[in-house]
C-alpha cells in the first residue's frame, strides 16, 4: 500500500478560551488522503471542519498528533520551512475569495505564482491560461472588484489552479453562491479532480459532498463517519516542486508599485503627510538661511555701522568742529552734533511747559537714523526755527506743519519746520526739542555734547579707533567713544541662534511626522489583514510582508519627498518676497528633501513592517 500523499495520526488541536475550560475543537483524528482523491469533509457548524482543513493546509499546527504531508512529519519543520511546503504542495480555494479586489484579476491568478518565485511572463501565461479553463479568458486587466460572486470564485480557483500544486483545499467554496454557481464551481472541482488533482472540500451540504468520492464526516471535533479511500499510487508522493525560487528585488518593487496604486485615496493621504513634514523642513531651512542672509544684511546696514563720540569737559571742542574733524575720517559716511542743553521754557496756546533742548548740527535724519517730516520747501533748520518730536508735538497741541505753527522758547518765537516721527538710534528725540547750536547756547548753556556717526559697511572699528585722535589729538582722552560689538560675533551668535531655533523646530516636525506616519501605515497594516493573511497562506514569507509594506513606505516618502520640496519652496519664496527679503535656497535641499522623505516613511514603516510580518496565515480563513 502507498504512502497516503496527507496523513493525520492521533491528531488534536485545542484552543485556550477567555475562560479557564479549553475548547477541544479536534480530538484524536486519524486521517489519510492518498494523491487524485476527491474527499468532501462535512457535518455541523462549529464540528471542527475549518479547523481541520486548517491543520491540512499548514495554516495552523495539532497541539497533539503527527501530520505528515508527502511523508513529511510537519512538526519538526521551522515557519520558513512550513510555508516552503505550503506554498508547493496547497492551492488554497476561500469562502470569502479573498482576491485583490483594487486590483487587475490577473493579479490575484497569479499571486501563488508571484511568491513561488515565478518569472512575471511565465506567471501572466499560466494566469491566463488558468482563467480561460474557467471561463474568464480575455477579463485579465478587469478589477476583481467588478466580478460577480460566481466569477469571483472562479478566479480565486484559478488562483489554485495556477499555481500547479498537487492539493486544493476548498473551504465552504459555494456558501455565499447560488445554486446555479455553485453548481458550475462544483463541475470545476471535479475537472480537476478528473485532471490527477487532490481536492478537498470542507462544506455543510449534502448535495456538495454528493460531488465527491469520498465522505468524511466530523462531529465535535471527532470523525464519526468515513466511506473509504481510493488507493492509487504505488510510490509516495512529493510535492510538485523540490523548492522554491527567491522572489525577485525588481519583481518585488513592481509589486510594492502596484500595490500602492491600486490604494490610491489612502495612498495619496500619506503622500501628503510626508510631503507637509518635508515641506516644513524646506521652509524651516530655507528660512534660516534666509534670515541669516536678512541678518547680516541688517547689521551692515545699521547696527555695525554705528559709531558715537561723548565728551562734556569745557575744554573740549566745540561740537561743529568735531564734526567737522570726523567727517574727514575715511569711511564716515554720515555724522551730527547733538548737544544736551537741559529744560528749558516752553509755551504754545495750548499753555506752558518744561522741555529738554537739544542744539544740533549736520545730518540729523541719515545720522541718527530718524524719520523726518517737513514743513513745505525745508529739509533743514536755520535760525528761528525749531525741530520737535512726535510726542512732544501731541503735548504741544501743535497744529499741522503747513499752516506754519509758532511756539516760544524762553520768550522767543520760532517757528516749528520739522518733526521727528520716529528714531531708531535716539528714541529719546520723540519728546525733545531741537534747534541749530548756536541758538540753543543763546538758550542754555551745554551739558553734553556728542557726535552721532554712521560708517559705511566694515568700517566702524577702525573709524572709532581714530577719531578721538582726529577732533583732539592733544587730549583724545577727553572723548568716550562708542564702537559697536564686534559684528562678525555678534552676527554669527544672532545667527547660530536663529538656526538652533529652526532646527530644533525641523526636528520636531520630523517626529511628529514619524509618529504620524508610524500611526497611519501601522492602521493600514491592520486593514489589510485579509490581504497579508491571503499573502502568507499562499506561500509568502513574513519577512516578505515586512519588506512588502517598506517598499510601498519607500515610494510613498519619495513621492512625498518631491510634493514637499515644491510645496516648501513655493512658500518659502513667497514668504521671503513678502517679507521683502533676499531669498536663499541651498540647491543641496533638493535631493535632501527627496532623501528626507524617504528616511521618514521607511522609518515610520518598522511598526507596520513587523505587524506585517507576524500576520497569521489564518486570517485569510477569516471573514
Amino acid at each position: 500500500m502507498s504512502e497516503p500523499l496527507l496523513r493525520l495520526e492521533s491528531v488534536g488541536r485545542v484552543f485556550e478560551a477567555d475562560s479557564d475550560t479549553p475548547l477541544h475543537a479536534l480530538a484524536d483524528i486519524n486521517l489519510a488522503i492518498h494523491e487524485g482523491e476527491f474527499v468532501a469533509i462535512v457535518g455541523p457548524s462549529g464540528g471542527g471542519k475549518t479547523t481541520l482543513l486548517s491543520l491540512l493546509g499548514l495554516l495552523d499546527s495539532p497541539t497533539s498528533g503527527e501530520y505528515f504531508v508527502g511523508g513529511i512529519a510537519t512538526s519538526s519543520l521551522s515557519e520558513t520551512e512550513r510555508t516552503r511546503l505550503r506554498a508547493t504542495m496547497f492551492g488554497f480555494v476561500f469562502q470569502a475569495f479573498h482576491l485583490l479586489d483594487r486590483r487587475p484579476i490577473s493579479d490575484s491568478a497569479e499571486l501563488a505564482l508571484f511568491y513561488q518565485g515565478v518569472p512575471a511572463t511565465e506567471r501572466a501565461e499560466r494566469a491566463s491560461s488558468a482563467l480561460s479553463s474557467l471561463g474568464l479568458g480575455g477579463r485579465e486587466k478587469g478589477l476583481a472588484s467588478k466580478l460577480s460572486g460566481g466569477q469571483r470564485q472562479r478566479v480565486a480557483i484559478s488562483r489554485a489552479v495556477a499555481s500547479g500544486n498537487p492539493v486544493i483545499l476548498a473551504d465552504e467554496p459555494t456558501g455565499n453562491l447560488d445554486s446555479e454557481t455553485g453548481a458550475a464551481v462544483l463541475a470545476e472541482f471535479q475537472n480537476i479532480h478528473r485532471s490527477g488533482g487532490t481536492v478537498v472540500v470542507v462544506t455543510h451540504s449534502d448535495e456538495v459532498a454528493a460531488t465527491a468520492d469520498r465522505i468524511v464526516r466530523i462531529s465535535d471535533g471527532q470523525i464519526v463517519s468515513d466511506n473509504g479511500a481510493r488507493r492509487s499510487a504505488d510510490t509516495a508522493p512529493k510535492p510538485a516542486h523540490s523548492g522554491l525560487r527567491r522572489v525577485r528585488s525588481s519583481d518585488m518593487l513592481r509589486e510594492a508599485v502596484r500595490s500602492v496604486m491600486s490604494r490610491g485615496g489612502q495612498s495619496l493621504g500619506l503622500v501628503l503627510a510626508v510631503a507637509v513634514a518635508v515641506a516644513l523642513m524646506i521652509i524651516s531651512l530655507g528660512l534660516g538661511a534666509s534670515a541669516s542672509a536678512q541678518v547680516s544684511e541688517t547689521f551692515d546696514a545699521r547696527a555695525n555701522r554705528e559709531v558715537a563720540v561723548t565728551w562734556d569737559q569745557p575744554s573740549a571742542r566745540a561740537v561743529a568742529d568735531a564734526m567737522e574733524d570726523a567727517a574727514g575720517l575715511a569711511g564716515v559716511e554720515a555724522v551730527a552734533g547733538l548737544v544736551d542743553h537741559g529744560e528749558v521754557d516752553v509755551a504754545t496756546p495750548a499753555g506752558a511747559f518744561k522741555v529738554t533742548l537739544r542744539g544740533a548740527v549736520g545730518d540729523i535724519p541719515g545720522a541718527t537714523s530718524s524719520t523726518m517730516t517737513w514743513a513745505n520747501n525745508h529739509d533743514t533748520v536755520a535760525n528761528g526755527q525749531v525741530i520737535v518730536g512726535r510726542a512732544l508735538a501731541r503735548q504741544l497741541d501743535l497744529a499741522p506743519l503747513a499752516l506754519t505753527p509758532v511756539i516760544s522758547v524762553g520768550g522767543q518765537n520760532y517757528v516749528v519746520v520739522g518733526i521727528v516721527e520716529t528714531s531708531d538710534r535716539f528714541p529719546l528725540l520723540s519728546g525733545e526739542l531741537i534747534m541749530g547750536e548756536e541758538q540753543a547756547l543763546e538758550q542754555s548753556p551745554q551739558a553734553g555734547s556728542q557726535l552721532a556717526i554712521v560708517t559705511s559697511s566694515g568700517a566702524a572699528s577702525q573709524v572709532g579707533s581714530h577719531v578721538a585722535l582726529a577732533i583732539d589729538p592733544r587730549h583724545p582722552e577727553l572723548y568716550n567713544v562708542s564702537v559697536p560689538v564686534d559684528p562678525q560675533s555678534l552676527r554669527q551668535e544672532v545667527e547660530g541662534g536663529v538656526q538652533i531655533a529652526l532646527l530644533a523646530f525641523t526636528v520636531l516636525a520630523g517626529l511628529v511626522a514619524i509618529l504620524t506616519l508610524a500611526n497611519a501605515i501601522t492602521s493600514s497594516v491592520m486593514a489589510r489583514s485579509g490581504e497579508l493573511g491571503l499573502r502568507r497562506a499562499v506561500g509568502a514569507r513574513g519577512r516578505d510582508l515586512g519588506i512588502l509594506v517598506s517598499l510601498e513606505a519607500a515610494l510613498v516618502g519619495l513621492c512625498g519627498g518631491l510634493v514637499g520640496l515644491f510645496i516648501g519652496v513655493i512658500a518659502l519664496l513667497v514668504f521671503t518676497i513678502a517679507q521683502r527679503w533676499l531669498p536663499v535656497f541651498d540647491l543641496a535641499l533638493a535631493p535632501a528633501a527627496v532623501l528626507a522623505g524617504l528616511c521618514l516613511a521607511t522609518l515610520s514603516s518598522f511598526l507596520g513592517a513587523a505587524r506585517a510580518a507576524r500576520v497569521s496565515p489564518l486570517t485569510a480563513l477569516r471573514g
